[in-house]
């Protein structure tokens, strides 16, 4: 990393100034998996551009202030972990994740003092893949278990139904779990009154330098912990999560092939995108699946032309304007109607689900892709190694859309759902904070070896560097989701392709100016909670129908009408409330 990305970290936490804390509901999809060694390939990406001088685009929400700027409750102090030397290092402010080559030879043990006094804790959280092996028969999960000095009892959920069914029946009932894991998306009426009446409040355990009993969980970095708070207290212990998660792919060898360079601006990406459409050879410039309006609603289209990510904050005024109300998101609207009117989507974009037109990325079926991070570039560069010749996946730079303009790079808010802990007296609070600061060590200590890959020589072997390798009791043993209670800072970790690592490391560092946060991740609105997913869902129809021709441009005008009155603007006035409050 370099010294000048540095210097734009610490401005940008000078620059924002925060404001009190509003846990809210979180609106992540999760589709970003904790990393795990998979084969890829690399090289050297493309420089990333010249900070561009500002152009008339709002102003980009860029991280926030590590501290309120009111006497609002003080957030968790930032410790970073000490004793640990990633071969990339992450950026102060623990934006830009952490690279490891190979798994550390001497691991750190970060809990001397084993954290439970023999009790039983109850948790419920969901799982993204396949179930493990029952804690009766899981020597992986029994020996967490005795480290930690507790039976952790997990109830694991599928994905599938567990914002929208299992969550919701819990918190109906009487018989909450000591640790409940909050998912993206999840929508609990009454939710504030739901954290006061039954969750406890952590605040005299977390807030400011009380933390510090609790290292692994003081290295979680701030802009994570800003969305554990709600009224003034905090309720939450996040799941720390890369801000980097959807980004702009690019096969690298259809450019090299033809002696061409990647875009510098939207024409240069318009010519492209015509220059790859080639129906005869099954091969198209933009692959995009419906749920993304085209590329509009993920930060495709809306990146290039600078549009801000979610709602931006005139810091004067006080009064928020969502990124659908910009000049710049509806001159995307036009951009991307104009490139499906020049054949450059693949036909196939409306019937394409994101499983689908990942699939044919990896099969070279179009040239340029907004996909996963992490997850996609398992796919892509596996399948790239398997083509005669090679293929050579990579990311593309942000780009503006005229020379000398501003693009936006949409991240994630900093975490992947978050654990509330039933209110219980302080000893068992400090019990329960104790087992997660456990759960919460990061990668490089003898806590996650053992978390994430078990037991030596039971669940893995070490390669020819060190790396673990899991057999195959691993496999079916090391699927318990503890990262679903807690989660350290994201790491980068590819240990059988370790040139991916410092590779995607510099892509970070590429698109780090760019970072355009939403000004209320941090805040709460009922409606926003509540409504939001309908909003979205007939957002994205509409923008389909005009990026595709079925609607004219003139009807984006009546789709932001439509926003609006359905409950946009109550939002609005939800969120301008509660920055109001939290900096009054």
């Amino acid at each position: 990393m370099t010294k000048r990305v540095l210097q734009i970290s610490r401005r940008s936490f000078l620059r924002v100034g925060a404001g009190a804390l509003a846990l809210g509901g979180v609106t992540l999809l999760a589709a970003c998996a904790p990393n795990t060694p998979a084969p890829q390939g690399t090289s050297a990406p493309a420089a990333p551009p010249p900070q561009p001088a500002p152009t008339s685009a709002p102003a980009t929400v860029a991280p926030a202030a590590a501290r309120p700027a009111s006497s609002a409750v003080q957030l968790p102090t930032h410790v970073p972990l000490a004793g640990i030397k990633p071969d990339v290092p992450a950026s102060d402010d623990g934006l830009l994740d952490a690279g490891f080559v190979n798994y550390p030879a001497n691991p750190l043990k970060t809990v001397q003092d084993t954290p439970g006094s023999g009790s039983e804790i109850t948790a419920v959280t969901w799982t993204t893949g396949a179930p493990p092996t029952p804690m009766e028969s899981n020597q992986l999960w029994q020996a967490v278990n005795q480290a930690l000095g507790v039976t952790l009892k997990i109830s694991i959920q599928a994905q599938a139904d567990y914002a929208t069914v299992k969550l919701p029946t819990v918190v109906a009932g009487d018989d909450l779990p000591d640790i409940l894991y909050i998912a993206p998306n999840t929508v609990i009426p009454e939710y504030p009154t739901f954290l006061k009446s039954k969750m406890a409040d952590l605040t005299p355990y977390l807030s400011g330098d009380a933390v510090k009993d609790y290292p692994n969980l003081a290295n979680i970095p701030t802009i994570a912990w800003r969305q554990m708070v709600l009224n003034n207290t905090i309720y939450g212990i996040p799941c720390a999560n890369s801000l980097f998660l959807w980004v702009h792919w690019m096969h690298q060898d259809l450019l090299d092939a033809d002696g061409l360079k990647p875009p510098r601006n939207a024409d240069e990406y318009k010519q492209l995108a015509v220059h790859f459409t080639r129906p005869d050879q099954n091969l198209y410039g933009l692959g995009a699946e419906s749920s993304v309006g085209m590329g509009m609603t993920n930060g495709w289209m809306t990146g290039i032309f600078g549009a801000p990510n979610g709602w931006v904050l005139d810091k004067n005024t006080g009064k928020l304007t969502y990124t659908l109300e910009t000049d710049q998101y509806r001159a995307a609207v036009a951009y991307a109607r104009d490139l499906w009117a020049a054949g450059a989507y693949t036909p196939n974009a409306l019937q394409y689900n994101l499983v689908s037109a990942r699939n044919d990325m990896a099969a070279q079926r179009f040239a340029f892709r907004m996909d996963a991070f992490a997850v996609a570039s398992d796919l892509f560069w596996a399948a790239a190694a398997r083509r005669d010749p090679p293929g050579n996946p990579r990311i593309v730079p942000p780009f503006p859309a005229m020379d000398g303009g501003t693009p936006t790079y949409w991240p994630t808010s900093g975490i992947l759902g978050y654990s509330v802990i039933k209110q219980a007296p302080p000893e068992r609070l400090k019990e329960i904070l104790r087992v997660l600061n456990w759960l919460a060590a990061p990668l490089g200590t003898q806590e996650y070896l053992l978390k994430t890959y078990g037991l030596k020589d039971v669940h893995w072997t070490p390669d020819d560097n060190g790396n673990p390798i899991l057999t195959d009791r691993g496999k079916a043993d090391a699927t318990v989701p503890f990262h679903y209670l807690t989660r350290a800072p994201n790491v980068l970790y590819w240990p059988q392709t370790p040139q991916k690592t410092p590779y995607m490391h510099d892509v970070q560092t590429a698109i780090y100016p760019y970072l355009s946060l939403n000004a209320t991740d941090a805040y709460y609105s009922p409606t926003n909670a509540s409504k939001s997913p309908a909003l979205n869902t007939a957002l994205n129809d509409k923008l389909n129908d005009i990026v595709v021709g079925r609607q004219p441009l003139e009807a984006f005008d009546q789709a932001v009408k439509d926003w609006q009155t359905g409950g946009g603007n109550q939002m609005r006035q939800e969120f301008e409330q509660a920055i109001a409050a939290a900096q009054s």
